[in-house]
This record gives structure tokens, C-alpha cells and sequence, in this order.
């Protein structure tokens, strides 16, 4: 699996309070959208779930919730997450550009954070994968660096995202927000509503 052992160090040597990505708390803009029932109730899939925040919160609102993340540490902590909150997800190990799971099984897909951490080579393979798994008008939630942040090794103009996703997707909105992170430090992304063609 691509970058495994690089993501499972981080996991292992990192108290979660150490990484900037993990701020404790549901993405408002995701709550936004299950708020405003933008998104079906069915099975979904939060894609490089991390330790299990968005995982957790979607559970709680009754999608029946399905996360994967390439660590294994992080899956197990995820895990632990679960039980102490009280609800059931199905937590795997597993590649996000090679994804096992049967065509349209999903109803959306949340990915926060995983597109910018693909390698240029595989983006393609996760992206049909991602469309494959989604039912017909599924939805696809995709967060990603923006090209202001000149130190991201991985980041994209709304034109990139253009590029890649138009093909297999309706892009409903591509939105570029500024949010800080668990150390207070401030980026750029671009939030992405997708739909299945």
C-alpha cells in the first residue's frame, strides 16, 4: 500500500492532539450538508478516516458508516473512538486507490483530506474507483489543498479539479475556505460537492 508505512509512523509516534489534521470536532461544512439533507441516508464511506471524527459523527446521525484508512494504528484507535461513543462503524486497513469494495455499494463518499495525499500516479485509479463504489447520483464529498499553499507538495487550482473529476462527475461546488488547524495555523483548501454521472 502506497505511503503505509510513512502514515503508520505518524500514527504510532504522534499523540493525536499532534496532528494538525485531527481537530476533535465534525467539519462544519460536512455537518452543513447532512443538515441540510443534502446527502441520502444510506451506506457511506469516510475515505483515510483517520481516527474516526467524521466516522463517529456520521454514525450518530444514522448513515450506516463504513471507514478506511491506510494505518493500522490509526484504525484501531478509530475503533476504540467508536465504543466509547456508543455506535457501530465498520473500521478497515485499506488502500484508498485500491478499494474492495462492490460497485455502487456507497450513497457518498467523504473524503477529507485523502485526494491531496494521492500520488500523481494514482490519482486516476482512486478516482474511478471512488465513482465505481458510488451509487448513480451519489454524492462525493472531497476537501483538498489549494494552490496557495505554497508548501504543499500536492495542491490544486479550481481548473485541476476541473480536469480530473469532470468526466465521471456533475461538480455542484467548488468552494476555496481558509480554516486553521490544531495548532492555530491557517490554510487554504478547496471543498468540492461532486455527484456521479
Amino acid at each position: 500500500m502506497e505511503n503505509s508505512k510513512e502514515w503508520e509512523e505518524i500514527y504510532r509516534e504522534r499523540a493525536p492532539d499532534r496532528l494538525p489534521w485531527e481537530r476533535g470536532v465534525p467539519d462544519p461544512n460536512l455537518v452543513n450538508l447532512i443538515e441540510k439533507g443534502t446527502i441520502a441516508k444510506g451506506r457511506v464511506l469516510d475515505i483515510c478516516s483517520g481516527l474516526g471524527t467524521q466516522t463517529i459523527y456520521l454514525a450518530k446521525k444514522g448513515f450506516e458508516v463504513y471507514g478506511i484508512d491506510i494505518s493500522p494504528t490509526a484504525v484501531k484507535m478509530a475503533k476504540k473512538k467508536c465504543g466509547a461513543e456508543g455506535v457501530t462503524c465498520k473500521l478497515l486497513t485499506a488502500d484508498a486507490t485500491n478499494l474492495q469494495f462492490p460497485d455502487e455499494l456507497f450513497v457518498f463518499v467523504l473524503d477529507r483530506g485523502c485526494f491531496h495525499s494521492i500520488p500523481k500516479e494514482k490519482r486516476e485509479a482512486f478516482i474511478l474507483g471512488v465513482h465505481r463504489i458510488l451509487q448513480k447520483g451519489g454524492k462525493y464529498y472531497m476537501m483538498c489543498f489549494s494552490y496557495r499553499n505554497r508548501w504543499a507538495p500536492n495542491r490544486f487550482t479550481k481548473k485541476d479539479i476541473q480536469e480530473y473529476f469532470s468526466k465521471l462527475f456533475k461538480i455542484l461546488e467548488i468552494k476555496e475556505i481558509t480554516i486553521k488547524d490544531s495548532f492555530g495555523e491557517e490554510h487554504s483548501f478547496y471543498i468540492n460537492l461532486m455527484e456521479k454521472k
